[in-house]
């Protein structure tokens, strides 16, 4: 149990001692007081000096919304043992299927008359706020704030942060501009080091906040680490569809904070970066471990642009849309870019930046099977310099220690399957590299971007590789990225287009058509690659001669069922 300094007046202990008898307790807000009997602010209050988990409901007479103007910082939340806040009792309120796009919101509580505070602000475990309307706050929206006992498994889930109660009309959170807030902000202070864990955003519609839709960071000694940011809404309206962009990034992730997830968003139409990931220079703090997974970046819900001003993924540098760039301090290392969405948006697809400090605080970000299209630069770009030309033996450094991309040498089309060959010149083994073949949209520099992911290859020890894959017909064009044994990935390779190959049988009126890919390397002296197509079940034999017609081996003989074959 926890005492508070706000238990004034003897029904206040009278209430409080019968929920230490009871154990969890609910409190019911009737009305929309700031103060008094049955208002938020009591009911918060006498949830914090009783010992839980307790629950705030809401009955508010008379048809909704109901707004609820705090005249200062309502309560922290400070029992240990968790509160949940559940505007979704409000009769007429309801999650949908789908929030935050069928959600029907009851409860506002919105901050015009608060001066400088925040929405609500949660210091303890097990907490959950859900069903609320939060908005027009000087400072953070909600604030999960990181102590020495920890602030954890704190779930905000289906609310509009930033926007009116119909999630159409901006009236975001963070209107005192001195400082950076958020709409959603899980921190560790200077003032207060602590520890914020196992935190969850989940379902809500956050936008038009300044500065950041959703902020994680941390300054250590503290940290922060292993939350999740999931399906929601960013830096758009209700729908989906109309820009309400949160003034800088989207979701923030910096100084420090690590092993964070940031999965299946929408995240669109916000003034900087759609996720930004940086850490601290000045004292080499790195950002490390976070994964961007299966979120849609710089397009709307009806695959319409809706871009990001900025990169849609910066790795290393935040507001790189402004001039001069609000901050670039690199120090961001070993974090996952995988299987989104991104495109449209105003610079890079993704970015990766390496500060000047080190040649090694902007390596191993893995960047992997992503759809990255229609950039106003390039799909990926190592060094916010446009694009990197390979050299020989790749010995340079730089972010994802500028990894030469692989080079494609042929795209032969035949029967339905596409032969891709190319080489990789990298300084550490190529068969532990990964190459990732894509069908590209052109980019106007002729490197990617890479729309549709097709499929992998893997490099033999000098460097030739061969993949057969479907999704590409002739007159399209492939591009490719190669990712190292330390998780380095290149950018986009130059396109190359596909060319329909391969030999023609007529048998008994029908035409079959079987590739066979030119091998790779050739010529050869020890071992070379190639791939073949066979359309339907039967017998084939390939064979390997010398230039005087001795059979050399025997590659494939015997029955074969329809597949492409390498």
């Amino acid at each position: 149990m926890r005492l508070s300094t706000l238990l004034v007046c003897s029904a206040c202990v009278m209430v409080a001692l019968t929920s230490l008898n009871l154990g969890a307790a609910t409190f019911t807000v009737s009305n929309t007081n700031d103060a008094g009997p049955n208002s938020l602010r009591q009911a918060i209050t006498m949830a914090n000096i009783g010992l839980g988990p307790d629950t705030v409901a809401f009955n508010i007479p008379g048809a909704g919304p109901h707004t609820i103007f705090p005249l200062s910082q309502l309560p922290q939340l400070v029992d240990p043992t968790g509160l949940l806040i559940d505007g979704l009792t409000e009769p007429s309120a309801t999650p949908g299927s789908n929030p935050p796009s069928t959600a029907n919101l009851m409860i506002v509580v919105d901050g015009l008359n608060a001066g400088q505070a925040h929405g609500l602000w949660i210091v303890t475990p097990n907490n959950t706020i859900r069903g609320l309307v939060v908005n027009n706050f000087e400072q953070d929206g909600i604030r999960i704030e990181g102590t020495y006992d920890g602030t954890f498994l704190n779930q905000v889930f289906c609310n509009f942060i930033g926007t009116d109660q119909t999630g159409t009309i901006a009236q975001g959170n963070g209107g005192n501009t001195f400082m950076l807030w958020a709409g959603v902000d899980i921190i560790v202070t200077q003032t207060t080091p602590g520890f914020a864990y196992h935190n969850m955003v989940n379902a809500n519609l956050v936008s038009a906040n300044y500065a950041e839709g959703v902020s994680i960071s941390n300054c250590p000694p503290g940290d922060v680490y292993l939350n999740m940011v999931m399906a929601n809404y960013i830096g758009t309206d209700r729908s989906g569809l109309v820009d309400l962009g949160n003034a800088h990034d989207g979701v923030y992730i910096g100084e420090g904070a690590h092993d964070n997830a940031v999965s299946g968003n929408l995240i669109s139409g916000n003034d900087f970066e759609g996720v930004c990931i940086v850490g601290y220079a000045e004292n080499r703090i790195v950002s490390y471990g976070n994964a961007v997974v299966d979120n849609i970046i710089g397009i709307d819900l009806s695959q319409a642009p809706l871009p990001n001003a900025s990169d849609g993924v910066s790795i290393g540098v935040y507001g790189a849309n402004q001039s001069p760039a609000w901050y670039a301090g690199g120090h961001a290392v070993a974090n996952l870019v995988m299987g989104n969405v991104i495109g449209w948006n105003g610079r890079n697809g993704v970015l990766v930046w390496e500060h000047s400090s080190s040649p090694f605080n902007a390596d191993m970000n893995q960047v992997s099977t992503n759809s990255i299209y229609e950039n106003g630069l390039l799909g990926i770009d190592l060094g916010d310099n446009g694009t990197t030309a390979n050299d020989p033996a790749d010995p340079d450094a730089g972010p994802n220690q500028e990894l030469n991309f692989p080079v494609i040498l042929t795209a032969d089309y035949t029967g339905g399957f596409t032969a891709v060959t190319g080489a990789l010149d990298i300084d550490t083994d190529p068969a532990q590299a990964v190459i990732e073949i894509f069908r590209a949209r052109i980019d106007p520099t002729g490197y990617g971007e890479g729309e549709i992911f097709l499929g992998t290859a893997t490099p033999n020890p000098v460097g030739d590789w061969t993949a057969v894959v479907t999704g590409v017909v002739p007159g399209d064009y492939v591009t490719a990225t190669a990712t190292d044994s330390s998780r380095n990935t290149s950018e986009f390779s130059s396109n190359v287009q596909v060319l329909l190959v391969g030999v023609e049988e007529k048998f008994a009126g029908r035409t079959r058509i079987y590739g066979l890919a030119q091998n790779c390397p050739n010529p050869f002296s020890h071992s070379t690659s190639l791939g073949y197509v066979v359309p339907e079940r039967t017998l084939l034999s390939l064979k390997v001669y010398d230039v005087c017609g001795k059979l050399v081996k025997v590659l494939a003989e015997g029955l074969h069922h329809p597949s492409s074959y390498t």
